[in-house]
């Protein structure tokens, strides 16, 4: 059952205000620190950004597909407070990456593109341990693990998921209080049990088509309540199968969301 609110502007809530005019960079990856800053991330090989990395400071990649010599800042660090950026060197294409940040608040990024290909800097959820899973990626249907523990695990429900545009590349993946996995890719789901690599159980099926990125919908755990048992996921957006191989075609992304309490013994799909 889903319910639509329609308001007018003056309806809703709160303000926009433009912060900085020019960060310098498209973010393609956005982290908040515990320093009350944050971390933008774009990719390395599409030639110059609008913000140049301090004097003197240059990246060198022959590999590189537009700069071999790149003297331009990739990743800035917005300062919430004082409203400035700080330009960061990366050394790698993070394109197609991910990260998460550790137990200590390092900020772990992992894989790319190109040269950036099998990269770490130094993802996906924080274990109970400390550890990282990364799950998925371009033609991997395995699950790893940062740091490695019993190298690479072939995760079948990756390859079930699989279609010709690879609405599985960006599984949704949360850790529930349980200390399971909630992995969603495509439109299904499964309870993945980090510590065997085994599936417990298989969810139903979202209807609408594909919600992972190619397809780019989201999904968020919402705040755990009361004993902090329960754990409600919610997957919102995507796109009709096929949208992203049509690419030429104007096609209306999913306006649903599908919500679903992932912690009870016989879930259902709402």
């Amino acid at each position: 059952m889903f319910t639509f609110f329609f308001l007018s502007r003056a309806q809703l809530p709160g303000t926009w205000d433009l912060l900085v005019p020019n960060a310098g960079i498209s973010s393609m990856h956005t982290a908040v620190t515990r320093f009350n800053t944050v971390v933008l991330l774009d990719r390395t090989n599409t030639g110059p950004s609008r913000k140049m990395l301090r004097k003197g400071h240059c990246r060198l990649d022959p590999h590189d597909a537009v700069l071999k010599r790149d003297c331009y800042a990739h990743s800035v660090l917005f300062d919430i407070q004082t409203n400035q950026i700080r330009p960061l060197m990366i050394l790698t294409d993070t394109w197609c990456s991910s990260g998460q940040f550790l137990h200590d608040g390092t900020l772990l990024q992992t894989g790319g593109d190109l040269d950036g290909f099998k990269k770490i800097r130094k993802a996906r959820p924080i274990l109970p341990d400390g550890s990282v899973i990364i799950i998925g990626g371009r033609g991997a249907n395995t699950v790893e693990y940062y740091p490695p523990r019993n190298g690479v695990v072939l995760f079948p429900f990756l390859a079930d998921v699989e279609d010709k545009q690879m609405d599985n590349l960006y599984p949704y993946v949360h850790l529930l209080p349980n200390g399971k996995l909630f992995v969603f890719a495509n439109n299904k789901a499964v309870l993945f049990d980090h510590e065997t690599n085994e599936v417990v159980k298989g969810y139903p099926p979202l209807d609408g088509g594909p919600r992972n990125y190619p397809s780019a919908g989201s999904s968020v755990m919402l705040a755990l309540e009361g004993d902090y048992s329960t754990a409600v996921i919610v997957v919102c957006g995507g796109a009709q199968y096929g949208a992203f191989i049509e690419r030429s075609t104007d096609t209306p992304a999913h306006g649903s969301c599908g919500r679903i309490v992932a912690t009870s013994f016989d879930p259902i799909l709402q």
